[in-house]
This record gives C-alpha cells, sequence and structure tokens, in this order.
C-alpha cells in the first residue's frame, strides 16, 4: 500500500537485458475503479536521462504526482441514522507504474498499487507499505461513547471474503458482516460504523469486533455530566478513525476587523466616525480526553498530525470540518503522570460568518 503523504520511491534498474539505457521512461496511472482496468486519463510520463553511462539504479518519488487524486472525506451519514453497518472507505486509488527504455514500447517493472492519503513515521523508513492486522488503526481497547459513534476501517482481500463480528460482554456474537473481496478501489477498504444504542442492549459493558483473527474491545462509557465530542479523522493509514473526548467542552470566538474614519458627522448625534469593516470570525472548540489507557498516545500523536478532521454530532447525523490547533503535546505515562488525560483545542475549518 502506498502512503501517499510521505515519499514513495520507483527503483529502476539502469541495465536492461544485458544494455545500459541511455534514458528510461516512467509512465504513472491513477484511477478509481476496478484494479484490472488501468485508466489512462490521469497518466504521468517522467524521463530521466542516463547521461553519466551508469550501471546502477535511479529512483524516482513520485508521491507529489498522485496524492492529489485523492480528496479525503467522511462518509456521508445520510440513510444511516441510528444503525451500525458496513461503509465504503472511498478514500483509495489505484497506482499503475511500468518503465520503458530508449523508446523501446516493452514494459518492465510493471506494478498496481492501492493508494492512501497515509503517511510513514521517519523511523520506519522508505516505501513503508505494511498494514498491521487487516485493520487500518491500531488495534487496542479503546472507550467508546455508550450514545454516540465509532468507526473501525478494515481492509478487504482482493481473493477471500471474511466476516466482521461483533458480540456484546463476552457473549454471542450479535452483529455479522461479511467484507466481500473485491478489487474496486472505493471498497478495498470499509468502515464498519457502529452505533450502540440502535443494535445492542442498553445494559451491554462492552463490544468486541473481531475481524481476521484481530478483536478491538469497545468499553461504552455513560457520562453522566458532560456532552462526549466524537472526532472523525485522517489517519496514519489513510482511513477514517474516531476518537471520543469526553469530558469539558469550551467554546470561543477569534474575530478580526479594519476600521476607517469618516467626517459625516458627529458622534453627539449617533453617527459613527469609526466604522468597522471586513469583520471576521473564526470559532474554535476545546475539550478534554477523560482519562485515557498510556497506548492511546499513539491515537492522539496521529490525530495531532491529522491533515483533516470532522466533529460529528450524533443526533443530527451531520458533521463541522475542523483542524487541530495544538502545536505541540507532551505525552503523559502512568510512571510520571499516573493519571493521563489530555485536553485539545480544535478550530472550525470555516469562517464563521460565511463570505465565500
Amino acid at each position: 500500500m502506498i502512503r501517499a503523504l510521505s515519499p514513495y520511491y520507483i527503483d529502476t534498474d539502469l541495465v536492461y537485458g544485458g544494455v545500459t539505457c541511455e534514458y528510461f521512461t516512467l509512465t504513472v496511472q491513477v484511477w478509481d475503479g476496478d484494479k484490472a482496468s488501468p485508466d489512462s486519463t490521469n497518466e504521468y510520463k517522467l524521463t530521466y536521462k542516463n547521461t553519466t553511462a551508469s550501471t546502477g539504479s535511479h529512483k524516482i518519488n513520485i508521491s507529489s504526482v498522485i496524492q492529489d487524486f485523492v480528496e479525503f472525506n467522511a462518509p456521508t451519514p445520510l440513510g444511516y441514522v441510528n444503525t451500525t453497518t458496513l461503509l465504503d472507505g472511498n478514500n483509495q486509488a489505484w497506482v499503475y507504474t511500468y518503465i520503458e527504455y530508449d523508446g523501446g514500447t516493452t514494459k518492465y517493472d510493471e506494478a498496481t498499487e492501492l493508494m492512501t492519503l497515509g503517511y510513514s513515521y521517519g523511523d520506519e523508513g522508505e516505501n513503508y507499505s505494511i498494514v498491521k492486522d487487516d485493520i487500518l488503526m491500531p488495534v487496542m481497547d479503546y472507550k467508546m461513547n455508550k450514545y454516540g459513534i465509532f468507526i473501525i476501517p478494515v481492509l478487504s482481500d482482493e481473493v477471500d471474503d471474511y466476516d466482521v463480528k461483533i458480540s456484546a460482554d463476552g457473549g454471542l456474537t450479535i452483529l455479522t458482516f461479511t467484507v466481500l473481496a473485491t478489487t474496486d478501489s472505493s471498497k478495498v477498504v470499509r468502515n464498519l460504523w457502529i452505533d450502540v444504542q440502535a443494535n445492542f442492549p442498553t445494559a451491554s459493558q462492552y463490544l468486541s469486533v473481531e475481524y481476521r483473527g484481530n478483536t478491538i474491545n469497545l468499553d461504552l462509557y455513560d457520562e453522566a455530566r458532560y456532552t462526549p465530542m466524537d472526532i472523525l479523522f485522517q489517519n496514519k493509514d489513510g482511513a477514517l478513525q474516531t476518537f471520543t473526548f469526553f469530558k469539558d467542552r469550551k467554546e470561543e470566538t477569534t474575530v478580526t476587523d479594519s476600521v476607517y474614519q469618516t467626517k459625516g458627522g458627529q458622534g453627539s448625534n449617533g453617527f459613527h466616525q469609526f466604522v468597522r469593516y471586513n469583520v471576521q470570525a473564526r470559532n474554535s472548540v476545546s475539550a478534554s480526553s477523560g482519562f485515557i489507557r498510556e497506548r492511546e498516545n499513539e491515537v492522539i500523536q496521529q490525530l495531532m498530525y491529522a491533515h483533516k478532521a470532522w466533529i460529528h454530532d450524533t443526533v443530527s447525523q451531520s458533521y463541522k470540518a475542523v483542524y487541530v490547533k495544538d502545536t505541540s503535546k507532551q505525552f503523559k505515562t502512568q510512571l510520571t503522570d499516573r493519571l493521563i488525560n489530555y485536553t485539545m483545542k480544535f478550530e472550525y475549518a470555516y469562517n464563521q460568518i460565511n463570505n465565500t
């Protein structure tokens, strides 16, 4: 899997069939749909001239070429109110690459890879493509708002069907969804959209989600004092993930403006000698996570790195686009801090006064 927000190199040998090439052309095609049907509509040809007659290899980074062909979006909630279901990820595309030497038409090093708007860490090296556990988020226990939603993105197989099973309180399976084998880019990642109120006993304490031998447990939490805030965000794997802030939530607004002076009248007559114009307003919200486990520091880190995020309103089934305002965070540990919680600030990704 190509994580297009990090460099992805095509490493090409400069010798083919015992001949040192004078130049080679790398062709890159990006498309949505069936893997077996490359589309040349979005095609790039990159030529490298081997002017030194090198017999080694040459790398070309294609990330900047391909990443603009995925517009990362949250799934529409319309039609999925109060239900637990599988939704198409639809934040992926196929990338087909091949090499032609010295003007020939023979294709070398053909490859077709799935591309997401994910990234790798600096210590993971180049072309990091590992997907752990076939689940596109860290596999661990999470705390879930009992009256909210939770999303688990899973990776489909190209050959075999697999079931994702949900049980409550360690009992029998309550819901089973089949993740069908597919080579359709929009369906290669499926989002398991979980709504507890709709499909599970109200007295449930936790849910277990099992997929391909891996289990994520969701501890159901009923916050009595505050209104929890569900955040959807673009994670490290280029998939949609959720995290809930359970505690205190504060809204604020920031205003910018300009003022000009007029000479048309007196203030004693109610006249504005100084007039305000170009008034802009941006709102933001701060919220506290409540106590979390130390291993969830990884989720906090990915949330801070997210290019896109949304606040999900469970009642209206609507989204508000936001981005993380915090630019630094000291990670807490049980050893030094005992109890771990974070407060984060999100700024709404639009003007409060609609001017576009």
